[in-house]
């Protein structure tokens, strides 16, 4: 798959501001891998059409997908992500409601990210909330807001960011071992 140049600066840009977020948690740099970048802009293309979240629950890869206004810089996407670490309790680690973003940015043991991105377009499909995933499997579905609590509209852009090995790991320890205080 050939990125284009732009696309190629917006990936790269990505890559560094989750790195810059890793450093302060004591978490190894990322390294980008052009097989999750090919899956992930897959999906990215599949949710513009639909216009609305959903995962694709792919075996041993993280997620995290939000729909953005198109002006979006990379800076601001991984900062919306990061935001979460204000809810996150350090003291009990653990899932937690509402900080599933921030932690699969910061996660210790993930070494790998592939980014997508696509543009919501007049006439989406907006499926129903199940929608069927490539691998067959039924998609746990989201809402179809964006980053600023609106329904996405035609235009906005659907960042997916893939990682691997997957974080968010419940299994107990895995939390306290994988998101570290600044």
């Amino acid at each position: 798959m050939t990125i284009p140049d732009e696309e190629r600066a917006f990936i790269d840009q990505i890559l560094e501001q989750h790195n810059i977020r890793r450093e302060r948690h004591n978490a190894p740099y990322l390294e980008y891998n052009e097989e999750l970048s090919e899956m992930a802009q897959q999906w990215a293309e599949k949710l513009a059409k639909q216009a609305h979240i959903s995962f694709s629950e792919l075996s041993g890869v993280g997620e995290n997908i939000t729909f953005f206004p198109p002006e979006i810089d990379a800076e601001s996407v991984v900062e919306h992500w990061y935001q979460e670490h204000e809810k996150y309790e350090y003291e009990t680690p653990g899932w937690q409601t509402g900080t599933n973003y921030f932690t699969q940015v910061i996660w210790r043991s993930t070494k790998e990210i592939g980014v997508g991105c696509a543009y919501v377009k007049k006439g989406h499909e907006n499926d129903e909330d199940n929608t069927s995933c490539s691998n067959g499997s039924v998609c746990k579905s989201l809402t179809s807001l964006n980053s600023n609590g609106k329904l996405a509209a035609e235009g906005d852009k659907v960042i997916v960011a893939f990682y691997r090995p997957a974080g968010n790991n419940n299994r107990s320890g895995q939390f306290a071992a994988n998101v570290l205080k600044p």
